[in-house]
């Protein structure tokens, strides 16, 4: 059954084009009905099909998030908007019949209002597909081509103080492929059957073989296609894609050419400062806090990237580390354990599809510098979230999608830095299951959007 529900999902991407050529139909014919016989009928009749291709994109689309392990978070906003474009397009539709209380609204708030939830619909979509910078990406391409400024974007989070200790391969290569190549290269994506998540994958190659030759490294394919110029077909990141800048290319090049080690330090390298300098670069990042921390274990880093573990540095001038379990989806509390070690690192954890339950809250408990923790569709009900009044540091909670019973949410109110909780869930209408506090009202999000009320709204026609 999920393999179905896969193929149907899959066709998300072709069904979504026909509601948006069919919206901007109705679009050109609205603007030019004074040409047209029987423009009104003709537009209900491109209205009904809106609808209907509507809700088969929505049901694709909705498919496709369940069945292809996309994050809630990176598809709420597409997915939002383009229920609320469905629900314009029945507004209209609806509008464009003899006798509706809609007939009190102006014609113009329809087709106004429909264009531009198209437009950010689209662009949203257009973000998960190609990523947040998709628009803006040529144009820090143009700006360079034209006034000669380069754009290079650090990806890098070393600290000036103990930069020399950073595993070269998990403090530095990692977060360079992480960043700019495992979006097409991991389990769920292999392009040309080459995974990139792990060191073991990325030695062992691809359809083609291994992409390090260790007898002649600059003949090694992963330093010959970072190499070609980005109109060739074989360069890699592909065009589209967000490229590697000048100093990963440096440095990554400077890896391969020592045979790519795993383990070894810079220090123990001898790396030059002057291949890590364009990396250290500082900037301020208010939303964690500010602690001087040595860096973490890489051997426990390397244990826990070894377990399929997502884990990166949030910042260029800490060690503070994010986690997540995305590509484990049977961790358990007891599997906590692996992250002895690095509990005063992790500022965030996404334990969302994993197997945890309330139990989890104790632990979380125990990470003093937690400042998001995401539990989305998970089997939590709540039960000891209490516990997590311990986590001095937390903003910002996710519980989208659970168990999560109302009773237990009062106790966010004496959380002493929560700002936002995340708690949408689909079956069921939270907010009629809390009492709110002022503060509860501020910081709980349900995830219920309804149209704004306009002042036309009250005007009689």
């Amino acid at each position: 059954m999920e393999s179905i529900l896969t193929f149907i999902g899959r066709f998300h991407p072709l069904i979504v084009h026909l509601p948006i050529g069919f919206i901007l139909l109705a679009q050109l014919l609205e603007f030019n009905r004074s040409k047209f016989k029987e423009s009104e009928k003709i537009l209900k009749f491109i209205l009904y099909w809106v609808l209907l291709s509507g809700v088969f994109s929505i049901l694709s689309g909705y498919l496709q998030y369940q069945q292809e392990g996309y994050l809630w978070e990176s598809v709420q906003g597409h997915f939002y908007l383009g229920i609320l474009t469905l629900i314009l397009s029945m507004g209209f539709y609806i509008f464009l019949g003899k006798k509706t209380i809609l007939k009190r609204l102006p014609r113009s708030f329809f087709s106004i209002s429909l264009l531009i939830s198209l437009i950010f619909t689209g662009h949203l979509g257009g973000n998960i597909t190609h990523g947040e910078d998709h628009l803006t990406e040529p144009l820090a391409e143009v700006s360079s081509t034209l006034f000669g400024i380069e754009n290079e974007t650090k990806t890098l989070q070393l600290n000036e103080k103990n930069y020399s200790e950073q595993s070269i391969y998990t403090g530095i290569v990692v977060p360079i492929l992480s960043n700019k190549c495992v979006s097409c290269h991991n389990p769920k994506k292999t392009k040309g059957g080459l995974k990139l998540h792990n060191y073991e994958a990325l030695v062992q190659g691809g359809k083609n073989g291994s992409i390090i030759n260790f007898d002649k490294p600059e003949q090694s394919e992963l330093f010959l296609r970072i190499h070609l110029p980005v109109e060739e077909k074989k360069h890699m990141p592909p065009k589209s894609k967000k490229q590697l800048t000048k100093a990963e290319i440096d440095f990554i090049s400077y890896w391969i050419e020592l045979g790519a080690p795993q383990n070894q330090t810079l220090e123990q390298l001898g790396t030059s400062r002057a291949l890590i300098d364009p990396f250290l670069s500082k900037e301020e990042e208010r939303f964690y806090p500010k602690i001087a921390l040595d860096a973490p274990d890489s051997k426990i880093l390397r244990d826990l990237i070894a377990k399929d573990l997502l884990i990166a540095p949030v910042s260029r001038e800490s060690n503070l580390l994010k986690i997540s379990t995305l590509n484990v989806p049977k961790f358990e509390n007891k599997q906590m354990e692996l992250l002895n070690g690095i509990q005063e690192h992790l500022v965030s954890i996404d334990l969302s599809y994993s197997a945890v339950n309330d139990s989890i809250f104790d632990l979380l408990a125990e990470f003093p510098n937690l400042v998001q923790i995401k539990l989305n569709h998970t089997q939590v009900t709540g039960k000891g979230i209490l516990a997590l009044q311990k986590n001095k540091n937390l903003k910002q909670l996710y519980l989208v999608e659970t168990e999560i019973n109302g009773i237990y949410l009062k106790h966010l109110s004496n959380f002493p830095s929560l700002e936002q909780v995340f708690i949408f869930q689909s079956k069921r209408n939270l907010s009629r299951e809390i009492e709110l506090t002022p503060k509860l009202k501020t910081i709980i999000e349900f995830g219920e959007y309804d149209l704004p009320k306009l002042p036309s709204d009250e005007v009689i026609y």
